[in-house]
């Protein structure tokens, strides 16, 4: 069933629902008022039969039961003996009251108020069953206005799915849930569209980095094999080529683990110092400070910072500072080189972003920014005073 019908379904009893309701209490309310008048003209029948007086106009009856006489009107109905209260049988009002030694049963026969009560019952469930059924064809075009916006979503949704094309967008109009919902499904269409453009530049510019050293490595082999290059240089050389896809395919791991870390906990203050020993230089910072994270990534990630200060800061000035800030640690690393230009610094976290001509395979930075992202924080690359670059790991405590 379609959530269309749905909703005019659930409408439609709804409304059902609430007009058998309404029904009801009409139908016991005409029916008091119509019993109230004939109780009331058989209390003024027993006074006329105590009397003796003339009674009243319409078909009257009585029995008069005590032990075992009984006297009745010729006109009584067959009726067994009942106790005392109201009652209809067959088109006839009964009040059964108890008297000295026995009881009155008094009755009045009135088929127009039984067909009154059967005719005003017809009624309400006709006219009920009526507007149920109009209600039903209304709440359907209500509904199918309500989910046009929806029925657009599962179009360009279904579009999406069937082409693979993430530039369609659905039309946010309206207010309320189904305009947020439109709004959140384009937004998300868009990050879709952002990540497939990242993973294509990302795959076509790694197989372009692959590519150059197994190029640059099988040169050196068969230049070799032909007898134009020495054998123990182009080994030396092949070698080299070899050691430097090794470290590209090592940062492209660190790249595709997406945010799993195995954390643990550990002393960031001794990580940093002692990779800024592994460097030979200054560390300036706390003695420990504990933190829970990925032992491997952090120091993979410092130790990218360090080598990206030392050939690209040209070594100078470069010091590791660890500090905290609030509810974060800030772990630094600055030189004192040339520095970066300014419009580099906002590309400079993207996979083979190279700043200059220096050598390197342009994934140090990415590194660090992924594994500070794995770990909830940032990387920030500010300019150094009054030259150099700050390479700031921001982690939260």
């Amino acid at each position: 069933m379609s959530l269309r019908a749905r909703l005019a379904l659930f409408l439609a009893l709804s409304i059902g629902a609430a007009l058998l309701f309404q029904g009801g209490l009409s139908y016991l309310t005409f029916r008091r008022l119509v019993e109230a008048d004939l109780d009331r003209s058989l209390l003024f029948y027993v006074g006329t039969l105590s009397e003796g007086r003339r009674p009243p106009r319409g078909e009257f009856a009585f029995r008069l039961a005590q032990g075992e006489e009984v006297q009745q009107s010729p006109n009584f109905p067959p009726l067994p003996a009942l106790p005392p209260g109201a009652y209809w049988r067959e088109g006839w009002r009964i009040l059964v009251l108890e008297v000295p030694g026995g009881t009155l049963t008094v009755a009045r026969y009135d088929p127009g108020a039984v067909a009154a009560l059967r005719n005003f019952r017809l009624a309400l469930l006709g006219t009920g069953a009526l507007l149920t059924l109009l209600f039903a064809l209304l709440a359907s075009r209500l509904a199918g206005a309500a989910l046009r916006p929806l029925s657009r979503l599962t179009e360009v949704a279904q579009k999406v799915a069937d082409s693979g094309d993430l530039s369609h967008r659905v039309e946010a109009g309206g207010s309320g849930e189904l305009k947020a919902l439109a709004e959140s499904f384009n937004h998300m269409l868009e990050r879709l569209q952002a990540f497939l453009d990242r993973e294509r530049r990302f795959t076509r510019d790694a197989a372009h980095e692959l590519r150059t050293p197994v190029a640059a490595a099988l040169a050196q082999v068969e230049g070799a094999e032909a007898g134009y290059l020495d054998q123990e240089e182009a080994l030396q050389a092949a070698k080299e080529e070899l050691l430097r896809m090794k470290r590209l395919v090592e940062a492209l791991l660190v790249l595709a683990r997406e945010g799993r870390v195995e954390r643990v906990g550990l002393d960031l203050a001794a990580l940093a110092r002692q990779e800024a020993e592994a460097f030979r230089v200054p560390y300036r910072g706390p003695e420990a400070l504990p933190f829970f994270g990925d032992p491997l990534l952090l120091s993979q990630a410092l130790r990218n910072l360090l080598q990206n200060a030392r050939l690209h800061g040209e070594g100078q000035g470069v010091e590791v500072v660890l500090r905290e800030e609030g509810q974060e640690a800030v772990l630094e690393v600055r030189d004192q080189g040339p520095g970066m230009p300014e419009g580099a610094l906002e590309e400079a976290g993207r996979p083979f972003f190279r700043a200059s001509r220096q050598p390197g395979e342009g994934l140090g930075l990415s590194v660090a920014k992924k594994v500070a992202e794995a770990h909830g924080g940032r990387l920030e690359l500010l300019p150094n005073r009054p030259s150099g670059l700050v390479a700031r790991l921001r982690l939260p405590l």
